[in-house]
């Protein structure tokens, strides 16, 4: 894993030395700058040396000719066989790098070779002759990749946000449609950011720019095959997509450097851990979150620690516990600062936390079961929208009635009974509401009511007549008629790469770790996707599937046991040990000041959630979160 960055169509002398030097933690190893001013091109690498560790395989990387030059942030996971069939073409390679082959690949086929590609990438490839830059980005969306157009006819780009801002003069404008996308859900939909004028490069497309017309054009180059038939019955799919997951696994376990994995004690990490055993007989570390008992009082999250040592003992490894404490909200600027955009949700701190010390304890790469609940049914909205399609044979004007009973619940209480009736209220609050309206709402931490009474006029005004869910709706209803598979499709499609795979990537080469995601390698999102709904969720059971694959692999109790969230006691820690640092950044003065805010609204969704009524903490923390991004990010100097 790396970070790439450069312009093209313009030319700013020591740009992408300052730019390596904002984002040198994705890439402690090595700094490298491909530099031609005359056709207005520039391009830095930072890397961090994973395979093929020799000076040969830094980067910018050129062809043994000098027409191609490549920068490149990813691991390709079946590189040795494309390295095989460019050999027979008549390439000669210098080193043992993907990266390499990446470069040949791309100067033989052009962008046709992304079709053969395995893996999480993003990159950039400048052709001298044709003069044309071409970006990139992988299948899923894994890599980050951000770009905007600071003058007319100029592409500026780069890993991280903030490295954009090493151009002088770059604006930094807030997004208000994207910050209220951050404060119900917290991340921004689609490719739009928190700042107005800077995108992403969606997953699965390609950029490309020519310094001809010095224009640029987006196309996707691969797409969900969600229509493909399937030609198996349920037993033999359940054996295939066995063996396809220990063939990811053991794919994905290529490097010359220390691995480990992120072990939750639940099912997606267990498999991994369980098989990566068998392939790895090296030093493999296996690192777990846990909290005191005291800090869950009010989340009342499951304690992974059992489940996690068991399978740490299964597989003889050594098993490292991480201790979070409250304590830790003194690392918020340091988190604001690595994630660019203001994504609010308190996993980031653990995320942070286990790469920091994996690190120091020198892991280089962490195995992750990211992706698997987006892919395979994994979360228990997909439960909720099966009840609530139970519920529509119910008049409308009962499930109003529901919805204003349910209403009178009190929303924060301590201890199981408090957990269940909060999830019972988030159930059935939105049951009055269509069903697209209804699972956006269960994706949602916050209505649009409540982000309406935080909201100062002027900003109100701008969005008041936007739903902050449009753009999954949209995408929802593109998927009609595919029963409950347009719900995963919808959160496999924005909520996994612009919240859960974008934080992991940020947090994790905060601290110069790799984290690779098997459970979504392409092979089998390409089996999964066209599955039916029922082998993913039926009735009340989630992963249906991928639970008969585990069955001869995982123990029954993690197999059966209830689903945890990947978090933090934010709850518990906003109600009590955070007093004084909310009344500090959401004071009724800095509020006015940011001019964002209403303070009223402000103060009344903490009186709400202090007095136990709603459940508002989850906003509450989005706001200390884009108050605490606009502070480093607009009113501060970065870059």
């Amino acid at each position: 894993m790396c970070g790439i960055s450069g312009l093209v169509g313009g030319f700013v002398p020591g740009l992408i030395e300052k730019m390596n030097r904002l984002q040198a933690h994705r890439g402690p190893d090595s700094f490298g700058i491909f530099e031609d001013p005359k056709n207005e091109v520039a391009l830095g690498h930072v890397r961090l040396a994973v395979i093929d560790l020799s000076e040969a395989a830094n980067q910018p990387m050129y062809s043994e000719d000098g027409r191609f030059v490549i920068v490149f942030n990813g691991e390709i996971y079946n590189f040795k066989n494309l390295r095989k069939d460019l050999e027979t073409l008549g390439y000669r390679f210098r080193t043992k790098s993907d990266t390499e082959v990446l470069l040949y690949g791309l100067a033989e086929y052009g962008e046709e070779f992304l079709s053969k590609l395995n893996g999480i990438f993003a990159f950039a490839f400048w052709d001298k002759i044709k003069r044309r830059l071409l970006l990139g980005r992988d299948h899923v969306g894994v890599k980050p990749l951000y770009y905007c157009e600071p003058q007319s006819g100029q592409l500026l780009f780069a890993s991280e946000i903030k490295t954009l801002f090493s151009y002088p003069g770059l604006r930094r404008e807030p997004n208000f449609e994207a910050i209220q996308e951050h404060l119900a859900r917290c991340h921004a939909s689609g490719s739009h950011t928190a700042f107005k004028g800077i995108f992403r490069l969606p997953p699965a497309s390609i950029l490309l720019w020519d310094a001809n017309t010095k224009t640029y054009r987006i196309s996707k180059y691969w797409e969900l095959p969600i229509n493909e038939p399937i030609h198996v019955d349920y037993s033999t799919a359940v054996y295939e997509l066995r063996e396809k997951i220990k063939s990811a696994i053991k794919r994905q376990m290529i490097a010359d450097v220390s691995l480990g994995s992120f072990l939750s004690g639940g099912l997606d990490s267990s498999i991994i851990t369980l098989i990566a055993s068998q392939f790895h007989e090296k030093e493999f570390h296996c690192y777990t979150i846990t909290y005191p008992q005291s800090e869950n009082t009010l989340d009342q999250f499951v304690d992974d620690t059992p489940y996690a040592f068991k399978v740490s003992q299964l597989v003889k490894k050594t098993h490292i516990l991480i201790n979070i404490k409250p304590s830790i909200v003194d690392l918020f600027p340091k988190i604001i600062w690595h994630m660019d955009e203001p994504i609010a949700d308190p996993a980031i701190f653990a995320a942070y936390l286990i790469s920091e010390f994996a690190r120091r304890n020198g892991t280089i790469i962490l195995l992750s079961g990211q992706g698997a609940d987006e892919l395979l049914g994994g979360y228990p909205r997909y439960v909720a929208m099966n009840f609530f399609h139970l519920l529509e044979i119910i008049p409308r004007w009962a499930r109003e009635i529901i919805s204003l009973c349910i209403g009178v619940v009190p929303g924060v209480m301590e201890g199981k009974l408090g957990a269940y009736l909060r999830k019972l209220r988030r159930v059935l609050i939105e049951v009055r509401e269509s069903p697209l309206k209804t699972f956006m709402s269960y994706c949602s931490s916050t209505s649009d009511q409540y982000i309406s009474k935080v909201l100062n006029r002027d900003v109100l005004e701008m969005v008041k007549e936007r739903d902050s869910a449009s753009f999954s709706i949209e995408l929802i209803k593109k998927f009609n008629g595919l029963n409950g598979n347009k719900y995963i499709y919808r959160d496999f499609l924005d909520y996994l790469p612009n919240h859960n795979l974008l934080y992991m990537d940020k947090m994790s080469m905060a601290s110069g770790i790799e984290v690779r995601v098997p459970l979504i390698d392409r092979e089998i999102v390409e089996t999964v996707t066209s599955m039916p709904y029922s082998w993913k969720v039926k009735g009340s059971k989630m992963k249906v599937i991928l639970s008969d694959v585990a069955e001869d692999i995982v123990p029954k109790e993690i197999i059966n046991r209830r689903k945890t969230g990947f978090g933090a006691p934010y709850r518990k820690w906003l109600r009590y040990d955070l007093t004084q640092f909310w009344e500090d950044i959401m004071s009724d003065e800095a509020v006015k000041r940011r001019g964002w805010f209403d303070p009223k609204g402000v103060r009344e969704i903490r009186t709400l959630s202090q007095e136990g009524k709603v459940d508002l903490y989850m906003l509450q923390w989005a706001l200390l979160t884009v108050e605490l991004w606009a502070r480093t990010f607009l009113d501060g100097n970065v870059g």
